[in-house]
């Protein structure tokens, strides 16, 4: 497939989550492409994908289902597209969409030049300590690994380690993976902040309200802070996320607003302006993730950051250079990270000076464009490491 020919097809569970993270890989894939189809589930974005120059063919991917029958149809619904819209690379973002894809291409007549199986984080199937996920993860990496066995398949990651954990269980081969690094930024949209001015300083979150995000850890660590006369706000940034099975109630959000100091505040849709009203940038994940966008949102607007020692925090930030790094689920670790970081003004400002400048050094836009066009070239000249 050269420059501008040839077609492209994507899978992402979610129609906002494609906007939300992957208009770069979007963009970029409609400069390499003549025709690009993003397969996903409609929310009522379906136009603004299209002023991308996107097709959109809508799946519902059941999100969050372990239901047999519903995957079933998926597959089936997945190697139909596949055999109708016969394109050059089969593009899957995430788990689930890898996993389905994969089970998929085992039943398609047409066979892709490519498949880039676009790994976000191992999530629920990855490290998932359920006993469903325990039954589900072995059958879930025999269908990658048959994918890689029988097409031409490639492994895009966030972060080295879940390449690494990858590599390892067979699906693919060392030479056959490229790290991704992130979703991509616009620094532009991310200018470098200044001080708030605030007399209590003021730490925030920013993500879907999930028990996986370690939102009730941070929760915890303030009421510690607040039992010592340690002078923090927390704000909570996201909404609540039904459609996931570790979702924090409404009600409880409400209950936690109790908490003095604390403030939740839902859904988001101006980032940057909560990282110029806030003084410290907390993301306390339990893992699954593969490059938080929260964490590199805030990097790029100068916060100091505090964040689990968790596959693609840890990649990021360097303990005492561009903030702490604390054991994950550890409320007191992230207590005593936090006071430090509240007491100490100056410490705030240099952790923040590096963030932004690790931030721009291998994270933006360019840098993450840049990699997805490499990995085509690489996957469609067959060229491994």
């Amino acid at each position: 497939m050269r420059k501008r020919q040839g077609k492209i097809v994507v899978f992402i569970t979610e129609d906002w989550f494609a906007l939300s993270h992957f208009v770069p890989l979007l963009r970029e894939l409609t400069s390499l492409a003549g025709e690009v189809v993003l397969a996903t589930r409609s929310s009522g974005c379906r136009e603004e994908i299209e002023r991308l120059g996107i097709r959109v063919r809508p799946v519902d991917f059941h999100r969050g289902s372990l239901s047999i029958p519903k995957m079933l149809q998926v597959r089936a619904g997945l190697t139909r597209l596949i055999d109708q819209e016969k394109p050059d690379a089969v593009h899957a973002v995430a788990m689930q969409t890898m996993v389905m894809s994969s089970l998929a291409l085992a039943r398609t007549t047409y066979r892709p030049s490519a498949v880039m199986l676009h790994l976000t984080g191992l999530g629920y199937l990855g490290q998932g300590r359920s006993p469903a996920a325990r039954i589900l993860r072995p059958l879930a990496r025999a269908a990658l690994r048959r994918c890689a066995a029988t097409h031409n398949a490639w492994l895009l990651a966030e972060n080295d380690d879940d390449a690494t954990t990858m590599v390892a269980s067979g699906v693919v081969a060392r030479g056959r993976t490229e790290i991704i690094p992130g979703a991509g930024l616009d620094p532009a949209a991310f200018p470098q902040a200044l001080p708030t001015g605030n007399i209590v300083p003021r730490a925030a979150f920013v993500g879907r309200m999930l028990s996986s995000k370690g939102v009730d850890v941070l929760v915890e660590a303030h009421r510690r802070l607040l039992a010592r006369d340690t002078p923090l706000d927390l704000a909570l940034f996201g909404a609540t996320d039904p459609g996931s099975r570790d979702a924090i109630s409404a009600e409880k959000l409400d209950t936690w607003q109790r908490q003095a100091g604390l403030k939740w505040h839902g859904r988001t849709d101006d980032v940057a302006g909560v990282w110029r009203t806030s003084d410290i940038a907390v993301v306390p994940a339990l893992g699954g993730d593969g490059m938080p966008r929260a964490m590199l949102e805030a990097a790029a607007s100068g916060r100091p950051l505090i964040v689990s020692d968790v596959p693609g925090c840890r990649q990021f930030v360097r303990n005492g250079s561009e903030g702490f790094v604390v054991p994950p689920g550890d409320a007191e670790a992230l207590a005593r990270a936090l006071s430090r970081l509240a007491l100490d003004p100056k410490l705030r400002a240099s952790f923040g000076e590096a963030a932004r400048a690790r931030f721009m050094e291998g994270y933006t836009n360019d840098i993450v464009q840049a990699r997805i066009r490499h990995a085509y070239q690489r996957a469609l000249a067959g060229v491994s490491d």
